[in-house]
């Protein structure tokens, strides 16, 4: 769904270029600019439905009821891995997605044929036929329909017209016009652009336009010094189209708009005008195709969402550690984070431990993982997230693991189905900002606080404590905030999917 609203705005968007083009540009004599315009038109299709700004950026959202593709769920990392794919179908070569991008590709690649046959025909053509080689060109003389006609440096030339005659002359500087130009460059441009988008109409007539656009500048540039009826007669000597697309042939269609536009008077009125509404045109069409507005109350709407965050270890645990830099420490600063930055959005956070010190003010570890465990049930908590940090405990190996990793409760448990959702959301937002594992994990040997969970549960392991870069990162306050607001959002869309 999401590629075929992508290439509707493509359509869409290249309609609107392209009309406006129609409107206030064709046929004018500003024919460098219009050159310019029609050749952003493919790329400017393509490229603002690709561009996302979310506006406000505290509301940047899918929206509830988006589909979620839930992330697979394997054995914790130091175990054997045994991966079990939570929600996933099959792949069906035969769905309706599958079929249309078989036969997209399919006239993409006979698009792509056509193109090669054009170009291996124009080489065959240069190699059986006698030629000059000029400063600008080379000129190869044929019996070919549609002569003559330029590619690139090639201009292709009928062994029966006479090049010094009044009338070659002109015909030859209208094809030198072309090479000098790089117009081939322009069609060749286009043909590529058609071969991948072949789908969108609005391509193949701004295809024709730039076209037409090449003619008119030539044919301005082969009449200088020369009476501009007299041009327009040598046009209708032998009106004949020429079987190659890419290539730019003398005696053409659209004739009749070439010879119009010869004898057209310049006026230069309203022109100006024409040219700076463009600027204006691609600001609005930014915002209407490349900004999300989004619904400033669509925060404040939702329900308060409690959440327990959990800092991990505490007191006379202090969980991992290397070199003075002990992981209850880097736990509580990402949660005190989490907790600092909640309201903005519409989360109300519940702390297991503020300070150094284990849960619940005791010295027994198993007695305060019962205390977090059962937390979210004593607070009427809906989410239960506990932050930790990663080790492997060999420092030979320091370099090879590294990264974020996500835990989920046993495959038994109540809230498994919905703390693999909870785990998804987060990971996605976690992954453009750092390493961050391929799947949900769990452990073998099970994790008290989250096998034990009566809300949906996720244990986010930030980091290797052993990975030198892991760990310079996650000292760094600005990337601890980066990891609050990215848990956050996580948080915030599985509340709004769910």
């Amino acid at each position: 769904m999401n590629v075929l609203i992508f290439v509707i705005k493509s359509i869409l968007l290249s309609g609107i270029l392209f009309g406006y083009y129609w409107f206030f540009l064709r046929n004018r004599v500003f024919h460098s600019f219009n050159r310019i315009f029609l050749l952003s038109i493919p790329v400017l299709s393509l490229l603002l439905p690709a561009l996302h700004f979310a506006l406000p950026d505290f509301a940047n959202d899918t929206g509830t009821g988006s589909p979620i593709r839930l992330l697979g769920v394997g054995r914790g990392t130091l175990e054997d891995t045994f991966t079990i794919y939570a929600a996933r179908t099959s792949a069906n070569l035969f769905s309706w997605s599958a079929i249309t991008g078989q036969l997209s590709a399919t006239v993409s690649f006979f698009l792509f044929c056509r193109l090669g046959l054009s170009v291996r025909y124009l080489l065959w053509l240069k190699k059986q036929n006698p030629h000059v080689d000029l400063q600008e060109a080379a000129v190869y003389f044929v019996s070919a329909k549609g002569t003559p006609f330029s590619f690139f440096r090639n201009i292709f030339w009928p062994k029966e017209m006479p090049l010094n005659s009044p009338a070659g002359e002109k015909i030859f500087r209208h094809e030198l016009f072309h090479v000098k130009e790089y117009h081939s460059l322009d069609i060749l441009y286009m043909e590529i652009f058609s071969i991948v988008c072949w789908f969108n109409p609005f391509l193949y007539l701004t295809h024709r336009e730039i076209k037409a656009l090449h003619e008119y500048t030539a044919d301005a540039y082969a009449m200088q010094d020369s009476d501009e009826f007299e041009y327009a007669r040598l046009l209708l000597m032998n009106i004949s189209g020429s079987s190659r697309s890419i290539t730019h042939p003398f005696f053409k269609t659209q004739i009749k708009r070439r010879i119009a536009m010869i004898t057209k008077i310049k006026k230069t009125s309203n022109s100006l005008l024409g040219r700076m509404m463009i600027l204006p045109l691609i600001a609005g069409l930014v915002c209407l195709f490349s900004f999300k507005m989004e619904n400033p109350k669509t925060i404040s709407q939702l329900k308060l969402l409690r959440v327990v965050i959990d800092a991990g270890h505490g007191g006379i645990d202090p969980g991992v550690s290397r070199k003075e830099v002990f992981e209850k420490n880097i736990n509580l600063a990402i949660a005190k984070k989490i907790q600092r930055l909640a309201k903005d959005y519409n989360i109300d956070v519940i702390m297991t431990r503020e300070t150094d010190e284990l849960p619940d003010k005791g010295n027994d570890i198993a007695h305060s993982l019962k205390y977090r465990a059962e937390l979210p049930g004593r607070e009427n908590a809906d989410l239960f997230i506990s932050i930790h940090t990663n080790s492997i405990g060999e420092n030979s190996m320091q370099e090879k693991y590294t990264g974020f990793d996500i835990y989920v409760p046993a495959t038994s448990s109540k809230v498994y189905e919905s703390s693999i959702k909870l785990g998804t959301d987060i990971a996605a937002q976690l992954k453009p900002d750092y390493t961050m594992a391929a799947e949900l994990k769990q452990r073998s040997g099970g994790i008290l606080v989250l096998d034990n969970a009566s809300v949906p549960s996720v244990l986010i392991e930030c980091g290797y404590i052993e990975n030198q870069n892991d760990i310079k990162y996650l000292m760094d306050n600005a990337n601890q905030e980066k990891i609050a607001r990215d848990i956050l959002e996580g948080i915030r869309k599985y509340s709004q999917q769910n």
